[in-house]
């Protein structure tokens, strides 16, 4: 299936995109089925606007021993496809796209355990070691079923031994390191006992194992809803899908001889010490052969049969975020570059506050019966991995998972502030955890957010679908405008070595320094450089269907040499590289730039120019049919004012996604082939800025807030009105009937306690005169803890869900007195953090995300209206 995505603005698509672009939870499907359950969260989704739905199907036999869940009919069954079917076609006449997911459970290509337990020989292999220490005159037995082993004396290697074989140790302090291929015993694969689906994961390094994956999944779902295939289902979507790290699979040792040269069982100690000099050649060698066969073994195979069978093939690495650039050595995945670009739709995991407004902190995640230590708030830049390989490929669409486990405090401005840090970084589709089936009993303290009418928020969503809608639609026209690339040391990551966190922390500052200075880029890496196809064309380096006029390189050893020729072409062609902080290399291509990070802004050009100079801002850009379309957004946590100036000299439009309004920004003027704009970007402010040729139908210019013509202080009353708790059996909604209390602006909880969550009605009568009357134009609420509603003089003003909390009021404020109210909704946060019902279910049934969520939602506990109410000329 080739879905087009048009090269220039349409304004009807803009204001109602198509559906393939809103924004979709992902449905858990945690409990028992039925054609009235399906229909009714269909309607409630599509009627909110989420118009794109993931099923992700959630089998008892997952993990049974610590998420417990009462999914039926039984997965993959007869009964279960027929209601799958169902499904479909009543989102197909809710005229919604589902997106197909290929696992029960997660991570992909396991079928909840099954494809192992039905073919043993196919279970996932790992390479491991143990260690043997031996006294003089001991005999030592070589396993036969081990790869190798090796004898040391006080840490020097003395010899290699081999399978089978005996020796006698001659001296004291002697130690055996014995190598073995580790696999699931029959015993555990026999067990009759509850075992999570995970421990029958599959070798995916193994051919085989895909082949018997596709045919235990998508044909089964193909012969249920092929037919859907390409229209109602445009992908199917791969999660998380990784090997054991380090990895084993059979016929390892032949293959890598042949590629290589040299025996890998000669050198196993080299990757099981990743920090020495020694074995640097060996581990890269070993990172080499294994991404590159998990890449071809697993989704090259599953990107084939959606060629096939006309379906787009979607999803995203598990880790990639993580642990930022040294993930790649932790993880599953090897090489995230090579994996994703065998997707058509490349994607990243935004999970447990990865991306998060704030500093970089850590937090104790509680898993089972251990515990660690984990970043959030991180903030890296790896949606860049999926971006630009989707630049590079020529696709249009970089999906991002987001939202999972971030906790039921999660404000729509945050939402807002991550969404639109991903988009300026290339993302454009989004899928959100999540929707559950069930919120009973245990799943009240399930896979937080959860989303739909249980939630506060959710009457206030449909302003958060479709400015996601309408930016994702907005950011896949036209081609991206880039011209750096910034080579990614994966070799230097896979060799380690002492010097490899040094290698990480400089490839990080590098592209900080440049998206500070609003220099967008790409990633290339030596798979691509070494492409025939990858040239110098006109001074500008040609890379698929992009081209750079400038390459920046951070410290690295170990560029192939294929990349370093590359490189002094370009240079010859005229291109630019920028060497940065690697002075000492004296391995560099001739004629590059050497400098170092302080004076790296001297040598790059950003997209735009920013007065007073802004580290906060971010900006991408996009070339569309008529004109130049860019995408500003505010990564500060506090106001920010600025003078943008671009390059341009066709007339700017300011397109605003929440509202769909198109208009002339009065504030734009036009110099010498400049065009400058000031901008007053609030937390999680965004702007989107069209320079273009057409005639574009504009409406009338938003208000702005200007100066204070009556500040409403005192006479302020407030009652609740709904409830949202947590009950004995399930999430309740309880409508309330209270009188009004006087109440002072601020956090409600002083006045109706720390556990509220829902809606509370403040009112207030005004007076104004009439000269204020006749100029106000404007309210603004000031700060609103979390979302609100507002109705002056019985007249519904609308719903803000982030700043600014600002009201057209001109025509509708009157001389003499006014009634003003406001509706202020805060998060479910109150409820789980203070809540003591949840305390009867054991760990192993209600989930390891509980506690994770509850450590986030103590932050979302202040709610209400804190002001200062103000009407402004």
């Amino acid at each position: 299936m080739k879905k087009n995505c048009s090269k220039g603005f349409d304004h009807s698509q803009f204001i109602e995109p198509d559906a393939f672009y809103w924004p979709g939870y992902f449905w858990l499907w945690n409990d028992c089925l039925s054609k009235d359950v399906l229909s009714s969260q269909l309607e409630d989704m599509s009627s909110h606007k989420a118009k794109s739905v993931w099923p992700l199907p959630i089998p008892g036999d997952f993990r049974p021993t610590f998420m417990v869940t009462s999914m039926k009919p039984a997965y993959l069954s007869g009964e279960y496809l027929k209601l799958y079917r169902y499904m479909v076609e009543e989102a197909s006449r809710l005229g919604m796209k589902v997106w197909l997911y290929d696992e029960g459970g997660w991570p992909s290509g396991m079928v909840c355990g099954r494809l192992v337990r039905k073919n043993p020989s196919l279970a996932r292999q790992s390479l491991e070691r143990k260690e043997m220490k031996l006294r003089k005159g001991e005999k030592v037995i070589v396993p036969d079923d081990c790869l190798s082993a090796f004898l040391y004396h006080r840490k020097k290697l003395l010899k290699r031994l081999y399978p089978g074989t005996q020796e006698i140790i001659n001296t004291e302090n002697c130690i055996v390191e014995i190598f073995y291929a580790g696999k699931i015993s029959m015993k555990v694969i026999e067990s009759k006992k509850p075992v999570n689906a995970a421990v029958f994961y599959p070798d995916l390094l193994n051919p085989e194992s895909t082949q018997k994956f596709i045919q235990m999944t998508h044909e089964r779902l193909k012969k249920a809803v092929g037919d859907y295939f390409g229209n109602t289902i445009p992908l199917i979507f791969t999660d998380e899908a990784g090997v054991a790290n380090p990895p084993w699979t059979d016929y390892l040792a032949s293959d890598f001889k042949k590629k290589y040269g040299y025996d890998i069982l000669d050198k196993l100690p080299d990757i099981f010490r990743p920090d020495k000099l020694d074995g640097m050649q060996t581990r890269v060698d070993f990172f080499d052969w294994w991404s590159e066969r998990f890449a071809d073994a697993f989704w090259g195979q599953i990107q084939k049969w959606c060629q096939e069978n006309n379906i787009l093939f979607a999803g995203h690495l598990g880790g990639d975020g993580d642990l930022g650039t040294i993930g790649v050595r932790m993880c599953g995945f090897g090489h995230p570059l090579r994996i994703l670009r065998k997707l058509d739709i490349p994607g990243v995991d935004t999970i447990w506050r990865q991306i998060f407004p704030g500093r970089k902190r850590s937090i104790i995640f509680h898993w089972g019966k251990s515990s660690t230590k984990s970043p959030t708030n991180a903030n890296h830049h790896f949606p860049k991995y999926a971006s630009s390989v989707a630049h590079q490929e020529g696709k249009p669409w970089v999906i991002t998972e987001s939202f999972a486990v971030y906790g039921s405090g999660l404000t729509p401005a945050q939402m807002k502030w991550i969404t639109d840090f991903q988009y300026v970084r290339g993302a454009n589709i989004m899928t959100m955890g999540c929707y559950q089936l069930s919120t009973r009993e245990h799943f009240m303290g399930g896979e937080r957010p959860f989303f739909g009418p249980k939630n506060s928020l959710w009457p206030y969503m449909e302003i958060y679908h479709s400015y996601t809608a309408r930016i994702s639609y907005l950011l896949c026209l036209g081609k991206p405008c880039i011209e750096t690339a910034v080579y990614y040391p994966v070799r230097d990551l896979w060799a380690g070595g002492p010097e490899v966190n040094k290698v990480a922390s400089s490839h990080d500052l590098l592209v900080r320094i440049l998206l500070e200075n609003q220099c967008d880029f790409d990633l290339i890496d030596d798979d691509i450089l070494g492409r025939s196809s990858t040239m110098t064309v006109n001074g500008r380096l040609k890379v698929g269907q992009m081209s750079y006029n400038t390459v920046c390189v951070s410290r690295t050893h170990w560029m192939s040499e294929k990349s370093k020729e590359k490189l002094l072409q370009f240079i010859a062609g005229g291109g630019r590289v920028l060497w940065v902080d690697d002075s000492k290399n004296n391995d560099r291509p001739d004629g590059v730039i050497n400098t170092g990070f302080p004076d790296l802004g001297k040598f790059i050009t950003g997209l735009v120019q920013v007065e007073p100079r802004n580290k906060a801002l971010r900006v991408c850009k996009r070339k569309l049919t008529g004109g130049n379309l860019y995408f500003i957004t505010n990564e500060s946590l506090k106001e920010t004012k600025a003078t943008i100036r671009f390059a341009e000299t066709l007339p700017p439009v300011q397109i605003d996604p929440e509202s769909g309004i198109c208009y002339r920004p009065s504030s734009a003027s036009y110099s010498c082939g400049i065009w400058s704009l000031s901008l007053n970007l609030n937390l999680a402010g965004s702007a989107v800025i069209f320079f273009n040729s057409d005639r574009l139908n504009c409406a009338k210019e938003f208000l702005r807030t200007g100066r204070a013509l009556l500040t409403i202080k005192d006479g302020w009353v407030c009652k609740r009105i709904r409830s949202y708790e947590i009950g004995n059996y399930d999430l309740e909604v309880n409508e309330l009937d209270e009188k009004e209390v006087p109440i002072k602006l601020g956090d409600w909880r002083k006045q109706f306690g720390e556990d509220f969550s829902g809606d509370a009605e403040y009112s207030v009568d005004f007076f104004c005169k009439k000269d204020i009357a006749e100029k106000a134009r404007l309210l603004n609420l000031g700060k609103v803890n979390y979302a609100c509603r507002v109705f002056l003089n019985d007249k519904d003003l609308g719903r803000r869900i982030w700043q600014p909390f600002s009201f057209p009021v001109e025509g509708i404020i009157k001389p003499g007195r006014n009634k003003l109210r406001v509706i202020v909704t805060n998060t479910l946060a109150n409820q789980y953090v203070y809540t003591n019902k949840l305390d009867r279910y054991p760990v192993r049934m209600i989930g390891p995300y509980h506690r994770i969520a509850a450590s986030f939602e103590k932050e979302s506990l202040p709610s209400g209206l804190y002001g200062p109410v103000k009407i402004t000329g």
